[in-house]
């Protein structure tokens, strides 16, 4: 691994021992993040490695480690002027043999990590740091669910239906209407004016629900003056004058849906909604 955060270059004393480098005793210690300090195994002066094709001699020094074998530190990057390049996945090495070594990004044994400096950061920030494992594929299937809840699904397998509907029920071409008595006749008022950016603000949330799907344009033939007003909290407010409407309107003509259809349609229960609806419109 390419770690610009180690200071020098560390391998493990099995990997030392499989390639049969020849090391010395040090007495020098070896500080990792979070953890005390430890004494140096071993100590291998300049040997020869080869990444792709480029060759060098480096040291190391052998120590304990867990998840990599080989950790090549600033002490690499110096010496023989190495630039990471992590989005083009390769090393530049501009030292006395100038070579594009590619490489690779991954994790060792599949698993995610962070780096100290993000960890530092989150705890900078007043974050609570926190590692999530997925226990799923190490587990065996069955024993994540605990014995008493196996026996839940049994004991109120009715609530559920065993499958659920396809398809949505039947809508209707007309949801509500209105109708005018044939002698009507529109009401003569006075439009209220209003400036054009206040109209724009008003048009801005009519316009937007229209173009989601949630409301739909009505054309009727007559309509209600409409008023904005601010309450004492200075939150706006739509005061809507249906008076004139109200005595040109014919009543009982809000059919409700059938919620049987809807609600509970696998149990057929059926249920009524409280509704806030006038008596005159009923």
């Amino acid at each position: 691994m390419i770690d610009s955060g180690a200071t020098h270059n560390f391998i493990t004393e099995a990997e030392a021992r499989r390639l049969r480098l020849h090391w010395e005793k040090d007495s020098g210690r070896m500080k990792a993040v979070n953890s005390i300090a430890l004494p140096v195994v071993r100590l291998v002066k300049q040997t020869t490695i080869k990444l792709g094709g480029w060759k060098g001699r480096i040291g190391f020094v052998v120590v304990k480690m867990d998840d990599f074998d080989v950790v090549l530190g600033m002490e690499f990057l110096l010496e023989h002027q190495v630039i990471p390049m992590p989005s083009a996945r390769c090393l530049v090495i501009t030292g006395s043999f100038p070579t594009i070594v590619q490489a690779e990004i991954r994790q060792p044994n599949g698993f995610k990590m962070i780096s100290a400096m993000q960890l530092d950061k989150s705890r900078t920030q007043k974050e609570p740091p926190f590692v999530e494992i997925l226990l799923g594929a190490l587990e065996k299937p069955g024993e994540t669910v605990p014995k008493d809840t196996l026996c839940v699904p049994e004991k109120y397998h009715g609530v559920m239906p065993r499958s659920w509907p396809k398809s949505s029920s039947m809508r209707r071409r007309t949801d509500h209407g209105v109708e005018s008595p044939s002698e009507a006749k529109a009401h003569a008022k006075n439009a209220y004016r209003m400036a054009p950016s206040e109209l724009a603000r008003l048009r801005k949330p009519s316009e937007m629900l229209s173009n989601t799907g949630c409301s739909i344009p009505v054309q009727a033939p007559y309509g209600a003056r409409v008023l904005s007003l601010k309450k004492k909290d200075r939150s706006p407010q739509q005061c809507v004058d249906r008076r004139t409407q109200s005595k040109l309107t014919v009543r009982c003509k809000y059919p409700l849906p059938m919620l049987t259809r809807r609600v509970d349609r696998p149990r057929g229960v059926k249920y009524l909604p409280k509704s806030n609806i006038r008596s005159r419109y009923c």
